[in-house]
């Protein structure tokens, strides 16, 4: 009998795949809303009630999955599409006044739902362990970076002139260093200066969803936002967390302390490295013997003609927490405590080690579809609370819309208008 290998659960592109209207029914029906919006309802004042408190929540979810950048890009599709306001809690035959809401009522309804944050993330960790049940593997290997969120505006405005809803007073500049080699082979450092916020993002490899985030100012240090991010619902869910084997990240967040931070937490890191040895430093001893390395976690044999030999890795001992390297047969021991940002429990010169970290791409892909889908490429968002909202809003949905498709209809879809 043939051996079939087994194919993934869940793949992203099969919920990018669908129509707008398709993904929304998905997104309501994966969003576990009920708590928050029983706290909207109770905190509602009395007076008309046009537009319930649903029926908006509903509104600002399809906003975002028909990738409208403002609210009144977005009543302009409402107003022709009636199926979308049917879907939405919208009914023509109420009687109302306007069609659809007027952007007063959009922009108080932001504002009121600005101060529930709690409840958004309470929502956003229900859903990762939601997708660890649904997906056995999921958040085995995962993956984190760090996004810039420009803002529109160019500058702080002048303290001392009156300002209003429209100036951004949130927003801090950071400057981004890539280092490169030129033609020449001399090294340079080119600059790229942002002025805005940033969303720092860890993500499941396999599914590219997101599992744990943090919104904040442009100039926020991303190693401290990383390390804080690791105590995330998956990762402090004692039976998630022995799913989880591996976290990627680029070279900027290459330090001892990370590296320390997520091996506490029984992960393996895979993070690039960058070249903080001093100049023409080419290779170190290992202790007193006859093997060297470098930078890059390349272990070589010296032999009595001091010739270089790169030695071939046999693997890691859990147990003595040593990489195993042989030349000609004989095999020795690197202790990774000797120099923890060089040794990983993943040897950096391993073919296991460049696989994981081609999945860092899954959190690329992931920032570029924010920018591309949820519309932070060009945005009109100003302040860091309404940014961390939008954010949010934005991954809930993500999740929401993979939880709607792993669920294929097998439980209704809540209940889009009357209250409970």
């Amino acid at each position: 009998m043939a051996i079939i290998p087994q194919i993934s659960i869940f793949e992203y592109s099969s919920v990018e795949e669908l129509g707008d209207l398709e993904r929304l029914k998905l997104a309501l029906e994966g969003i576990d809303d009920e708590e928050l919006m029983r706290k909207l309802e109770s905190k509602r004042k009395n007076g008309r009630n046009e537009y319930p408190v649903r029926v908006m929540w509903n509104l600002l979810i399809a906003m975002k999955v028909f990738c409208h950048e403002s609210i009144e890009s977005f009543r302009r599709e409402l107003a022709r599409n009636s199926q979308l306001r049917r879907i939405c809690g919208l009914y023509d035959e109420e009687g109302r006044r306007h069609l659809v809401p007027p952007s007063r009522v959009f922009s108080g309804f932001i504002k009121r739902l600005s101060k529930e944050q709690e409840e958004l993330n309470k929502i956003f960790a229900g859903q990762v362990l939601e997708l660890g049940g649904l997906l056995p593997d999921f958040g085995k290997n995962l993956a984190g970076d760090g996004k810039y969120l420009d803002s529109v505006a160019k500058k702080k405005p002048d303290p001392q002139m009156d300002t209003d809803n429209r100036t951004e007073n949130d927003a801090e500049w950071s400057v981004k260093e890539y280092p490169y080699i030129d033609k020449n082979g001399n090294k340079k450092t080119k600059k790229e200066s942002h002025y805005g916020f940033k969303v720092h993002i860890i993500c499941d490899v396999q599914t590219e969803l997101p599992v744990a985030f943090s919104v904040t100012k442009a100039n926020a240090d991303e190693k401290k936002e990383m390390i804080k991010m690791l105590d995330s619902p998956l990762l402090s869910d004692e039976k998630r967390r022995e799913i989880v084997e591996t976290l990627a990240l680029d070279r900027g967040y290459d330090s001892e302390g990370m590296i320390k931070s997520i091996k506490a937490l029984g992960i393996a890191p895979v993070i690039d490295i960058r070249n903080m040895w001093k100049d023409k430093e080419q290779t170190k001893q290992y202790k007193n013997t006859n093997m060297v390395y470098d930078y890059q976690g390349n272990v070589y044999f010296i032999d009595d003609d001091v010739v270089q030999h790169k030695m071939k890795y046999e693997g890691y001992d859990k147990q003595k927490k040593c990489l195993r390297y042989s030349h000609k047969g004989k095999v020795s021991k690197i202790y990774i405590s000797f120099d923890e940002r060089v040794f990983l429990p993943i040897a950096r010169d391993s073919e296991k080690f460049k696989k994981l970290y081609k999945g860092r791409t899954s959190v690329e892909r992931l920032n570029g579809r924010l920018d591309r889908d949820y519309m932070f490429e060009n945005h009109y968002i100003r302040g860091l609370k309404k940014m961390t909202l939008m954010v949010s809003l934005s991954l809930v949905i993500m999740n929401g819309m993979a939880i709607g498709k792993l669920l294929n209809g097998k439980k209704g879809i809540r209940s889009l208008k009357t209250a409970a």
